[in-house]
């Protein structure tokens, strides 16, 4: 069994459910997913058409929630107050529960995730993700540029995640440094983490600034060129980030975005 933890409000549900849909489309066994939503404002409406389309294909689901106080001092950036349930990831994921995959709603999944299982199984790790390959604010947070993951896909042992309060660290560093943190809790789990985690290959979370990378920035990668050029050709799962990269933006300049409208079309 895979579980997956993706949250949103209901600004973002069309994307959420595109995420799901092609998550599902792309397992050949669905009945191995489990997916935990963290409703951070989803209407009853997309509630009940998000559950009738994940039973309907095999896969099983449960929302989850957080009282209001539990953001009090955070600022409401554009992405809401979604991007802060991962903090809470003890408080929301059953105790029985040994990893979860985080998964941003900006994504499409083109492969079968359960492979994950197969690539981590032998590696005893914390959590296991891909680097943030465009810029990042490693030198604000005192870290090496290749120590700085990107939160669009996140393996978590939970297990370890609890031993260690890494979420409730991360959030009081957060409240405590917020001046560090541009990309909240993507920075302030970075800084936690300390480059201590599993880097995955490049094509499981691949961005779009490896473009840019192959042209212009080789000379500052720490990974080989064909990595790069396997994310682009051969993704697992497409990440669209950053500015102008957003499909249902008017002038994305993605150049993988028409497969977002692709899974968008068999969405509920």
């Amino acid at each position: 069994m895979l579980n997956l933890f993706l949250s949103c409000d209901e600004n973002y549900a069309p994307h959420l459910a595109t995420t799901i849909t092609s998550i599902i489309l792309n397992c050949p066994t669905p009945e191995h997913l489990n997916f935990i939503i963290g409703d951070a404002g989803l209407r009853p409406t997309s509630i009940e058409k998000l559950e009738k389309f994940i039973v309907e294909n095999k896969s099983s689901v449960s929302f989850v929630y957080l009282d209001e106080t539990k953001f009090e001092g955070l600022k409401i950036k554009r992405y809401g107050l979604s991007i802060y349930f991962r903090f809470y990831l003890n408080e929301l994921i059953d105790s029985h529960i040994e990893t979860i995959l985080c998964i941003d709603c900006d994504t499409i999944v083109v492969e079968d995730l359960l492979k994950i299982n197969e690539l981590t199984k032998d590696n005893n790790f914390v959590l296991a993700a891909v680097e943030n390959i465009g810029r990042s604010p490693c030198k604000k947070l005192n870290l090496n540029k290749g120590d700085y993951f990107n939160c669009g896909l996140m393996l978590i042992n939970m297990n370890e995640w609890r031993k260690k309060h890494l979420g409730k660290r991360a959030l009081a560093f957060l409240l405590n440094y917020p001046e560090l943190c541009p990309h909240n809790e993507q920075c302030a789990l970075n800084k936690i983490m300390e480059g201590d985690w599993l880097r995955l290959p490049l094509r499981w979370n691949a961005q779009r600034p490896a473009y840019k990378n192959i042209e212009k920035r080789m000379y500052e990668q720490h990974r080989a060129k064909s990595e790069f050029i396997e994310s682009i050709q051969n993704p697992v799962m497409i990440h669209y980030m950053g500015k102008r990269s957003k499909p249902w933006n008017y002038g994305s300049m993605h150049p993988l975005k028409d497969i977002y409208f692709y899974y968008r079309v068999k969405t509920p």
